[in-house]
C-alpha cells in the first residue's frame, strides 16, 4: 500500500464522525480529508483532519459535484461515509462519483432502507423467522388491546434510545396515546448486547460482541461502559440477519438476551458507524481502517480481539464521580478509556463542551 492514502469523510457533521478520525488516526500511512455541511464541527478542530471543507447542503446534484470536485483536486483514494444519511446519498449515487475514488463496501438500498425503520425490520424479521420482541405498530387506540405488558414505545425516528417509554399496562398507555402512530415492543426481561459487523455480500468477515457495564443518562441510552466478550448465540443470531440481508458494509446490532425463553433476540441495527467504534479498535478490530482496507481490495479476515473493559469518556468521568480512587488507574485510563484520545487531542472535546454550555443561551 502507497505511504499515504487520502481518505475522504463526506459528512463530518455527523455525530459519529470524530470516534471514526480517531480510529483512523492510528494508521500512520492515512491523511484524511473532511467535507462538512456544517461550517463548524468538532472534526473542524482535530489536528488529524488535514483538511476540512465547509458546503452548504441543497441538492444532491450539488453534493455529488462538490464530492466529485474534493477528490478530483485532492487525489482521494477513499470516500468513507460516517452516517445513514451520507451512506444513503451514496448508496443512490455512486454511479456519478468519480471514479478516481472507491467507496467504501455499502448495502443494496432496499435491504439497507429495512434496516433503519423500525416497522419495517420487524416484518423483515418476521418474514425471515429471526427471534425479535413481540412488535406492533399502533394507529388507534383498538390497536392497544393486542400489546402484552410491560411494553416499550420507541420514537420511529429518534437515535441513542431518546423518547423510550416503557408502560406497565394497558391504562398507562392509553392516557398517553394521543392519535399518533406509534411503534411499541414487548419488554424483555433479560440484558442488552450488541454485535458489531463488517460484511461483504451478507458474509460476517470480523466482529466484535460488546455487553454494557455501565448505564449511560437512562437505562436506554447507549453504555458508557463495555465488556468486551464472546458469545457464540449472539454471533450465530447475528450471521442469520446479516446473510438474510445480503448487508455489505458496517453495522451495529443491539440484541436483547431474553431470560425467560434463553434466546436472544434482535432489537434494532444501526447500518451506520457508532459511538463506541473506538472502543472495538481497542480492543483489537478497527473498523475503519478494515472498510478501508477492503475498498483498496485487500482480503479481510477476522482476528481475535482482546476481551477488555472499556469507558467511554463519559463513563470515565462518571467513574470517577461514583470512585475518585479511580483517578489512580494509570494503566487502565490511559488504555481501557477514551482519555488518552482526548488527552491527544483536546480540541473537538472542547468544542463540544462549549456547544453543550452555549445551548440554553442560544435557545434563549
Amino acid at each position: 500500500m502507497p505511504h499515504s492514502q487520502h481518505i475522504l469523510i463526506p459528512d463530518g457533521n455527523s455525530t459519529w464522525a470524530m470516534p471514526v478520525i480517531n480510529c483512523l488516526s492510528q494508521c500512520d500511512n492515512y491523511k484524511l480529508f473532511v467535507v462538512s455541511s456544517e461550517e463548524r464541527t468538532a472534526t473542524k478542530y482535530s489536528k488529524h483532519t488535514s483538511y476540512y471543507k465547509y458546503y452548504k447542503r441543497t441538492t444532491d446534484a450539488d453534493w455529488v459535484k462538490h464530492i466529485n470536485y474534493e477528490i478530483e483536486a485532492h487525489n482521494i483514494s477513499v470516500v468513507i461515509p460516517i452516517a445513514e444519511n451520507e451512506i444513503r446519498f451514496f448508496i443512490k449515487h455512486s454511479n456519478q462519483i468519480s471514479k478516481k475514488a472507491k467507496i467504501i463496501p455499502l448495502p443494496e438500498l432496499e435491504n439497507f432502507e429495512i434496516v433503519i425503520n423500525k416497522r419495517a425490520l420487524s416484518e423483515f424479521l418476521s418474514a425471515n423467522h429471526l427471534a425479535q420482541p413481540k412488535s406492533v405498530v399502533v394507529n388507534n387506540i383498538t390497536d392497544i388491546e393486542s400489546i402484552t405488558y410491560p411494553a416499550l414505545v420507541k420514537p420511529l425516528c429518534n437515535k441513542g434510545g431518546d423518547g423510550i417509554q416503557k408502560f406497565e399496562n394497558k391504562l398507562e398507555l392509553r392516557k398517553y396515546f394521543d392519535g399518533k402512530t406509534l411503534f411499541i415492543q414487548q419488554y424483555i426481561e433479560g440484558y442488552d448486547i450488541d454485535c458489531s459487523v463488517f460484511c461483504v455480500n451478507g458474509k460476517v468477515l470480523t466482529y466484535t460482541i460488546q455487553k454494557g457495564c455501565l448505564q449511560g443518562h437512562t437505562i436506554y441510552a447507549p453504555q458508557l461502559g463495555l465488556d468486551f466478550i464472546e458469545n457464540e448465540s449472539v454471533l450465530e443470531v447475528t450471521k442469520q440477519l446479516m446473510d438474510a440481508l445480503n448487508w455489505s458494509g458496517v453495522a451495529h446490532v443491539d440484541l436483547r438476551y431474553d431470560q425467560n425463553a434463553n434466546d436472544y433476540k434482535i432489537i434494532e441495527v444501526n447500518a451506520r458507524f457508532w459511538g463506541s467504534v473506538e472502543a472495538s479498535k481497542v480492543a483489537g478490530i478497527n473498523f475503519p481502517e478494515l472498510v478501508i482496507q477492503a475498498a483498496l481490495g485487500e482480503i479481510i479476515t477476522h482476528k481475535p480481539y482482546s476481551h477488555i473493559n472499556y469507558l467511554r469518556f463519559k463513563g470515565f468521568l462518571k467513574t470517577v464521580k461514583i470512585h475518585p480512587s479511580s483517578l489512580f488507574r494509570l494503566n487502565f485510563i490511559l488504555n481501557n478509556t477514551e482519555v488518552k484520545s482526548v488527552l491527544k487531542d483536546p480540541l473537538p472535546t472542547l468544542f463540544r463542551f462549549m456547544e453543550w454550555l452555549l445551548r440554553p443561551s442560544l435557545k434563549a
